[in-house]
């Protein structure tokens, strides 16, 4: 991928399909020419994946600064994260998107759609936006202000550090512990 050092990357990451908020990041690629988008992911239910030809379409055809390199290897994976100046999750519904901890094990700063379930398991590390307009607004913002950039990636470190092996790892010996020790009662 030939991008210009200077050049604001924004990375997303999942199925190509309606629920995952894919129509807004298409969408944020038009409005914002001078940006490049990103896309890893592809159509894990092939052809009947709801909207399967127009997206198919889209991706066959996409904006001159939206690239979508399919489902990519992991190693590919982190390089996207890393090259991203900014990773975009833009789902309108989640149960626990593993690829928001990719990005934050690899220092992406962190840009979500305002989902009730991220406030509980991320604690407000990450920016929240819910609409079009504020994603816009905010990419915008973080393109322009490299400190306020630099602190949302300082949120996305507190991400890695709160899901790391080493840490879940504690959590889940002690709650083992505790249930043996409740088991000798």
């Amino acid at each position: 991928m030939d991008l210009a050092k200077d050049q604001f990357v924004v990375v997303g990451a999942g199925q190509v399909q309606k629920r995952k908020g894919i129509d807004d990041f298409i969408r944020l690629a038009e409005e914002l020419p001078e940006i490049t988008f990103i896309w890893a992911g592809g159509f894990s239910f092939g052809g009947i994946t709801d909207g399967y030809e127009r997206y198919k379409k889209i991706m066959d055809n996409p904006p001159k600064n939206l690239i979508f390199p399919g489902i990519v290897s992991p190693e590919r994976m982190r390089e996207l994260y890393a090259l991203a100046d900014l990773f975009l999750l833009p789902s309108y519904n989640e149960l626990f998107p593993m690829t928001i901890l990719e990005a934050a094990s690899c220092e992406a700063p962190i840009m979500l759609r305002d989902l009730d379930l991220y406030k509980v398991i991320l604690e407000g590390d990450y920016r929240a936006t819910s609409d079009v307009s504020e994603m816009r607004e905010a990419i915008l913002e973080y393109k322009e202000n490299p400190e306020a950039l630099k602190e949302l990636k300082e949120k996305a470190k507190r991400i890695s550090k709160q899901y790391s092996e080493e840490r879940l790892l504690g959590i889940w010996l002690k709650f083992y512990r505790e249930q043996a020790a409740l088991g000798k009662k």
